[in-house]
């Protein structure tokens, strides 16, 4: 059983389609990131998977249970951190979870500690008793995602979390979701950060106009790229037309450029075609100074597959 699975799942609004036909699975105990720009229909996938919008037509479910048939259970055993951080503005953060533990019975004897310990590590102790409406949009953004660790759900899901959040504070978010999931919850993120992505996900689906259009482990997503990698590799002595031939006839696929001392290939694989490379050089008597390595990144792999940059350039 997979811990989310939809089928043929769509939502329309009005003439707009937000979903069309998605076929989408998570894997239980695995940290899935959905990749793509801001209308790619990421969060209304979210918000149906939470049972606060219904699908126009297919079927979601969660740990086996229906969104639309029998919401009340899924609500119970998934966990959602906003893409707009929810509270009451007179609220205070320290209240707000307190109140959270309470509603998902969190041990009495336990809860404060755990409310303590989660907003240490999320630098929001010295702000548990500012009201809400006091508190920055990186705090509340912390204090979202406090509330979802506190509760430790079978599926959790995580809206843009780190939005407004420092690089400092997106690290110890980053972490404490990794925690989590290594706690046994199944994590979805939702993002168009590609660094948050690479931190996060066991596998990437990346989702475009309401499609999924991939889904795989980022080493294999990247491998996909033919000549993704870029490999630099500067010699003692200027590179010969002989020993560009060898190189070439090593096999796969590879371009090879090469101007005065260095050599530029662009290959599917670097880890396969280097270790050829640098015993071919060998037996050529070429002595090798330096080697560097550039790898495709998640915007290129967004862009190989869709056809359009991630994020608008300005």
């Amino acid at each position: 059983m997979f811990a989310v699975e939809t089928l043929d799942l769509s939502k329309r609004y009005g003439k707009t389609d937000a979903l069309r036909g998605l076929n989408f699975t998570v894997n239980e105990g695995e940290i899935m990131v959905i990749l793509g720009p801001n209308g790619s229909g990421k969060t209304t996938l979210l918000m149906i998977l939470c049972t606060i919008l219904k699908p126009t037509s297919g079927t979601a479910k969660v740990v086996g249970i229906d969104v639309v048939e029998e919401g009340t259970k899924v609500r119970e055993v998934m966990g959602i951190a906003f893409q707009e951080a929810r509270g009451f503005w007179r609220h205070k953060p320290s209240s707000i979870l307190r109140f959270h533990a309470s509603m998902f019975d969190i041990d009495p004897a336990k809860r404060q500690d755990l409310i303590e310990r989660t907003m240490k590590d999320l630098e929001l102790w010295e702000s548990r008793d500012k009201m809400f409406m006091h508190l920055s949009g990186g705090q509340a953004k912390r204090l979202e995602t406090a509330k979802v660790l506190i509760q430790q759900p079978k599926l959790a899901i995580f809206d843009e979390p780190t939005s407004q959040v420092d690089l400092r504070g997106k690290r110890k978010i980053w972490d404490k979701i990794r925690e989590l999931r290594d706690q046994g919850s199944t994590i979805i993120v939702a993002t168009n950060e590609v660094r948050e992505a690479e931190y996060l996900a066991d596998r990437v689906t990346i989702l475009h106009q309401g499609q999924r259009v991939v889904c795989d482990t980022i080493p294999k997503l990247k491998d996909a790229i033919a000549g993704g990698d870029i490999v630099e590799v500067d010699f003692e002595d200027p590179v010969s037309g002989k020993l560009v031939d060898d190189l070439n006839g090593l096999g796969g696929d590879v371009s090879l450029s090469s101007e005065g001392n260095q050599l530029r290939a662009k290959v599917s694989r670097a880890e396969d075609w280097v270790p050829k490379m640098t015993s071919a050089s060998y037996i050529a008597g070429a002595k090798i100074a330096s080697i560097r390595i550039t790898e495709p990144s998640l915007d290129d792999v967004f862009l190989h597959f869709t056809g359009k940059a991630l994020v608008d350039q300005p």
